[in-house]
């Protein structure tokens, strides 16, 4: 059973190096998404600004003899953007930080998924949603210092629309078809990095007593946990001003409902328990219903467990083993060797109880005189 044991943890030891082996090649293959859908963006983006750069120049330059642009295939698009700019790149799951569970969950979905923690942590990611009013702190001249209602939260490429600002004419894509031919363009708001605005929150002056909006440079979020309606946008998690701990509502925003049809389960039949567990009965009435269950991980190298039966049989070869053992056929050297090492081992424990006795004392003591004597006509020589 030892040696079963010990092949099992060596083939569960190498399972393990190629999970993690495998998550590394996940990771860096997001990461290279990521990048190159970054680099593509990028290159949009310079490739919009150094062509506007470049017509600005020609019509400073040439005045009534420039060039008419919006003519030709540009017709129609002239001055818009591409879609790529509406979307940002993903970024890889183990770099977001907000809150992976849903608000109407029953319980935190942080960690391992029997672990069932709860988030808490800082920064806009997880404690910006939908419905929060946000300053713009960073990014071009035009839209630092204004201040907007969040449209919408993509966690996913840590980014956010914010009604009204950033507005930009959006090329619709060439595979929507007859949509492109009839609505070349759409007016809508660009992302913004959740990392370039801080929460707005109006908070009550404690000297004047009045209320004035306060720009809320770090937000934290923990506990008290709430489960919210279904479907609702906010997270499980109370946020706070960091530092303060004063608390900052969640804005009030309408869960989606759904009509109700004949046809539905009603949620008293789905809520009402319809079975109750006894002791007299098995949760399994056969063993071959756990066998179909488990039918993946029985034949696994690395899985966990074994067999009642296999363990039962393997146990009984090792006693069995261990009771030849025992019992083998000694000659007489070996008899005549095993009865020496138990003398010895008796006299050296006898004289280890006695002590040392008094000649034993004084022999020691000569001889280690004689050592220091030889030691010193050496030193002389």
């Amino acid at each position: 059973m030892q040696r079963i044991l010990r092949i099992n943890l060596q083939a569960r030891n190498q399972t393990l190096k190629a999970s993690r082996r495998k998550n590394y090649e996940k990771l860096r293959e997001d990461w290279k998404e990521y990048e190159a859908r970054l680099i593509q963006r990028e290159k949009v983006k310079n490739g919009h600004i150094k062509a506007e750069r470049r017509a600005r120049r020609e019509d400073w330059i040439m005045g009534p003899l420039a060039p008419k642009r919006d003519v030709g295939t540009k017709q129609d698009f002239y001055g818009t953007v591409s879609n790529l700019l509406y979307q940002g790149p993903v970024f890889p799951t183990k770099v977001r930080h907000g809150p992976r569970s849903n608000g109407w969950d029953p319980v935190g979905g942080e960690g391992l998924e029997e672990e069932q923690k709860e988030w808490e942590g800082f920064g806009n990611e997880g404690n910006i949603v939908e419905g929060d009013r946000v300053c713009i702190v960073k990014g071009k001249e035009g839209l630092i210092g204004q201040i907007g209602k969040v449209k919408d939260v993509s966690s996913d490429s840590k980014e956010l629309r914010i009604e009204g600002l950033n507005m930009a004419d959006v090329e619709i894509p060439e595979s929507f078809g007859e949509q492109r031919d009839k609505i070349h363009f759409s007016s809508l708001e660009l992302p913004v990095p959740i990392a370039d605005v801080r929460l707005v929150y109006r908070l009550t002056d404690p000297a004047t007593g009045r209320d004035r909006d306060v720009i809320v440079k770090h937000i934290r979020g923990g506990s008290p946990y709430f489960q919210r309606e279904p479907n609702s946008p906010l997270p499980r998690h109370t946020r706070y001003v960091a530092g303060e701990d004063i608390q900052i509502p969640w804005p009030e925003v309408e869960a989606p409902k759904y009509q109700a049809f004949e046809g539905d389960t009603t949620r008293y039949d789905v809520e009402s328990q319809t079975w109750t567990p006894t002791i007299y009965q098995p949760p399994i009435p056969s063993p071959e219903i756990f066998d179909d269950l488990t039918a993946e991980d029985k034949y696994r190298r690395d899985r966990a467990w074994h067999e009642d039966e296999y363990v039962r049989i393997k146990i009984l070869e090792d006693a069995r083993a261990e009771w030849f053992k025992e019992r083998k056929i000694q000659g007489p050297l070996a008899k005549l060797a095993e009865e020496k090492l138990k003398t010895v081992a008796q006299r050296a424990e006898a004289i280890k109880q006695a002590g040392m006795s008094e000649e034993t004392r004084k022999l020691l003591l000569e001889e280690m005189k004689a050592a220091r004597e030889r030691r010193r006509l050496r030193m002389a020589e």
